[in-house]
Formats: C-alpha cells, sequence, structure tokens
C-alpha cells in the first residue's frame, strides 16, 4: 500500500508540472515573450545611460524650458550659470540635481523650480515657474520690479527686461521694500495702484503713461497718473472704493479712450492737470 501511494503522489507531481509548463510551451506565449523582451532592449538603447562622474562647467550645457519671452538675455545666462556652476559639483545623479533647485530658488527669480533633469552626460534642463515683473516701484533706495501680487523681485547690476516691455512706475509708495525677493509689498498704496494697473495695461494708449503717482496716498487715498507729454490726470480713488459723487472707474476709462480716439493722445498732447473725476474738466478743449 505505501508503494502504491508513492507512485500516486509521484504520477500527480509528474501531471501537475506538465499543467504548469504547457504554456511556455504556446507559440503565443512565447511571441509574447520576444516582444516584451524587444521593447525592453529597444527602452534601453534609446534612454541615455548616466555614469555618476563629473562633468565640468565649461563642458556642461544648461537650458530652461519654455523661458519667459520678457527676460533678458543676460539674466537668464546668469541663472544658467548657477544650474551649471552645482550641477558641476557633484557627480551626475540625483544629489546634484537637488542642491542646483535650491540654489535656483534661493535666487529670487523663481516662485517655483519644479524639477531639473539630465538629458544626457552633458546637458540638464530645467523647468521652473518665473516671478513675473508686472510693475516697478521708485522708492527711497531706487527701482525694484514687482509681480502681479505685488512680490518684489531681486534687483541686479544689469538689465532684467527686454527693452521694448513696458512697465509703469510706482513712486512714492508709503511703506519700505520687502527686505528678500518673493515677500509681498506691505501697504493697500501699493495693491490699489496694481488694481488700478489691470485696467489700464490692455489699453492702446498704456504706453503714454509712465507713472501713478501715491504721493498724495495718505491724505485722501487718491492716485495720480503722470503721462510722458508729462500731464497730471487725477485719478482719484481706487477702483471699486470710489467717494460719493466720484466717476467711476469705467467711466475715468471711457473718458481717456475718448481724449486718446480724439486727439491721439490721454492729455491732448499739452502739460496740464485734468480731473478724471470731473467731467466738466476733462472735455475742455
Amino acid at each position: 500500500m505505501a508503494r502504491r501511494s508513492k507512485r500516486k503522489y509521484f504520477s500527480n507531481g509528474l501531471l501537475l508540472i506538465r499543467v504548469l509548463i504547457q504554456p511556455f510551451k504556446s507559440p503565443i506565449f512565447i511571441s509574447w515573450i520576444l516582444a516584451i523582451a524587444g521593447l525592453v532592449a529597444l527602452t534601453a538603447m534609446s534612454v541615455p545611460k548616466l555614469r555618476a562622474k563629473q562633468i565640468s562647467t565649461a563642458n556642461l550645457r544648461v537650458t530652461f524650458n519654455s523661458p519667459p519671452i520678457w527676460i533678458d538675455d543676460s539674466l537668464l545666462q546668469e541663472l544658467q550659470d548657477v544650474a551649471r556652476i552645482h550641477l558641476s559639483q557633484t557627480a551626475v545623479g540625483r544629489d546634484g540635481l537637488i542642491k542646483t533647485v535650491d540654489a535656483l530658488e534661493s535666487t529670487g527669480w523663481f516662485h517655483e523650480v519644479m524639477q531639473v533633469q539630465w538629458v544626457n552626460e552633458s546637458e540638464a534642463v530645467i523647468d521652473g515657474s518665473f516671478l513675473i515683473p508686472y510693475a516697478k516701484v521708485m522708492d527711497s533706495e531706487g527701482i525694484v520690479y514687482i509681480d502681479v501680487q505685488g512680490r518684489r523681485l531681486p534687483t541686479r547690476v544689469g538689465k532684467i527686461v527686454k527693452p521694448k516691455y513696458h512697465f509703469i512706475t510706482l513712486s512714492q509708495p508709503c511703506f519700505y521694500r520687502p527686505q528678500r525677493a518673493g515677500m509681498q509689498w506691505t501697504g493697500d498704496d501699493i495693491l490699489s495702484a496694481l488694481n488700478l494697473l489691470k485696467l489700464l495695461y490692455d489699453k492702446p494708449w498704456a504706453t503714454q503713461i509712465k507713472t501713478i503717482d501715491l504721493s498724495t496716498w495718505t491724505q485722501d487715498g487718491s492716485l495720480t497718473l503722470l503721462t510722458d507729454t508729462p500731464s497730471k490726470l487725477i485719478w482719484g480713488s481706487a477702483p471699486n472704493e470710489e467717494r460719493r459723487l466720484e466717476a467711476l472707474a469705467s467711466d475715468k476709462i471711457s473718458r481717456l479712450n475718448w481724449l486718446f480716439n480724439n486727439f491721439g493722445s490721454v492729455d491732448k498732447d499739452i502739460s496740464a492737470e485734468f480731473n478724471l473725476t470731473d467731467v466738466a474738466e476733462i472735455t475742455i478743449q
């Protein structure tokens, strides 16, 4: 009986092995295995093999993926150099990428650096979200750019934006500039001026406006536009904060459009003071 049991178990074991290996003999299964192996081989051939070695700064190429159109070439080169220096200080690998992200974000020019990626052993590509200049602010220390939310951009020796772009200057703010790039400017005067800029920048006459003067803000919360003629356009209260009997922002924009369409300029090309809150004065020939 014992021998019969052993033979039975042995036969069953052989049967199980035949069942398990049967699919591997199938031509279809073998074809799938060969196809997968081929894909793995092609992938391995198409992806650059990055060896853990250091690359000299001179031999390293760094580019930004879709850099902003406004940025001056000298600033873009400066940021590329920051990345090249940090990438060349470590072997090709993850550590160098992390250190480069930190170095770029510490420059103050970025809202976020999403990725630094090796393309091959001598080239890297950077994906970053830049702080975008929206206006200039002139204070006692000079001129500094801010973005649409009032966050300060860094200063540098050299150009920041290409000359063809027009930025209106906000002059004489009530509060000091933020100490570090990326920090928001304190003060409702700056925020009110930014809200006004959102109404001006898409107008065909926006380049005729050089400055928004904030010097009277502390007295009555008013803003004044200075043109390139020069002339003064007393804007008054910030948009949506108009006082009683003061023209609304939409009315003021309509009057400036009328002046531009009829005279080619919002100040009639004369040095004068126009009160945009007063309909009678703005329509005087």
